[in-house]
């Protein structure tokens, strides 16, 4: 029989688990679509089983949801700290594009003068100006999720 001890800290360890991952997935929108985001909470929701079964079974529980939270966790951890590189770069484009516009008078034409803080994201954006104004538009893994920053706008989503 485990003690009574041991038990909450199960429960309050899938809770933990359960909670972190929920957080996560709130950010899968963005990161990987709308289709990605439902499998991603789907699998989440295995945690209500696990947290009953760590009343009964804590270390069963505690195991099992230490499991889904290694396949879950570090992709989707990895996934936004991927977003926000891509976020920053691209900040740092905005103000650059800007920067040039004040001191030439006009948008550049391409940005090959720009130096990428990672050079992997130089093949997730593409740039372009048109009538007195500029357009980002960036991904990160999959095209079909699309986000842009235009000029006139502002920043724009477009999930998959």
């Amino acid at each position: 029989m485990q003690s009574r001890e041991f038990r909450v800290f199960a429960v309050l360890l899938v809770i933990l688990f359960a909670t972190t991952e929920a957080l996560l997935a709130y950010n899968t929108l963005y990161t990987e679509g709308e289709v990605m985001q439902g499998l991603y909470w789907m699998l989440v929701w295995v945690n209500l089983p696990l947290l009953f079964l760590a009343f009964w079974k804590p270390r069963v529980g505690v195991w099992s949801a230490f499991s889904l939270g290694v396949l879950l966790l570090p992709w989707q951890a990895s996934e936004n700290r991927k977003w926000a590189q891509i976020h920053e770069e691209v900040i740092s484009m905005i103000r650059y594009v800007d920067d040039h516009k004040k001191t030439s008078g006009e948008y550049p034409k391409t940005l090959e003068e720009f130096k990428f803080q990672k050079s992997w994201i130089k093949e997730h954006v593409s740039y372009g100006t048109s009538e007195g104004t500029y357009r980002f538009s960036y991904f990160m893994d999959n095209p079909g999720t699309s986000y842009w920053f235009d000029s006139k706008s502002g920043f724009g989503y477009y999930p998959d």
